[in-house]
């Protein structure tokens, strides 16, 4: 089993990517690290089961890589993610714990990372070139075309990510080091932030080598480890 460089998949449609690839896992016909990119997909999922609604200016991708269990490794796609995208954007770009890449206070790209057997699913999907969305989530989501003015073509930002997820992955040997930390903390809109956890709220002021938000609440620490951080102005 070789993961890198990663065998690449185009499909016009499909369920979901991250379906697609569990499913070759399960039935042991994967027999090197893929990445997988569709047109559309009838049932995208994001973190926490939620929807992932994709649209024609929406790039929905997966990759499997066959790797060790690593805490934090979640993050660690947020850095492959980002280092893929500034590539196409000269503007800020922040991650919002745990994996959400955002800029200008709103979400572009959203990240689900599952676990099948030795493997490593990891799902994303980014707005490219989306004019508008809904009035339900056009407070919260941009597109890289909102912010840039630009139309982009889908398949080259596809190919960027997947070369972003080689080199960080490959430069963090698989896991969330204290390198990648570092990093992750200098992009990282939570910390500083006033944020409300799912029973409390506080002040987010850390992440850990595993991945944990430390949030300081009425002079408390308590860690995070997953589970919807809302940060205050963001979302």
């Amino acid at each position: 089993m070789t993961n890198f460089p990663l065998a690449t998949v185009y499909l016009e449609s499909v369920d979901s990517t991250n379906n697609y690839l569990k499913r070759l896992i399960k039935e042991s016909t994967l027999e090197n690290g893929l990445a997988v990119m569709a047109k559309s997909q009838s049932s995208g999922r994001g973190r926490l089961g939620r929807t992932w609604l994709s649209g024609e200016g929406t790039l929905c991708m997966s990759i499997a890589i066959k790797n060790k269990y690593s805490e934090g490794f979640t993050l660690l796609a947020a850095l492959a993610v980002y280092e893929g995208l500034k590539v196409f954007l000269d503007l800020p770009l922040e991650i919002k714990w745990p994996n959400d890449i955002i800029s200008v206070n709103k979400k572009l790209a959203g990240i689900l990372c599952e676990r099948v057997n030795e493997y490593t699913v990891i799902g994303v999907g980014i707005n490219i070139n989306d004019k508008s969305f809904s009035d339900e989530i056009s407070h919260k989501a941009t597109s890289m075309y909102l912010l840039s003015g630009k139309e982009y073509k889908v398949k080259e930002v596809f190919k960027a990510l997947v070369k972003a997820f080689e080199n960080t992955i490959e430069k963090y040997d698989y896991g969330f080091t204290k390198e990648a930390l570092a990093k992750y903390k200098g992009l990282c809109a939570n910390i500083g932030k006033n944020v409300r956890a799912k029973d409390f709220s506080g002040v987010a002021v850390d992440v850990l080598e595993n991945g944990s938000l430390t949030i300081e609440a009425e002079g408390v620490l308590r860690q995070v480890s997953s589970g919807e951080v809302v940060v205050h102005d963001i979302y």
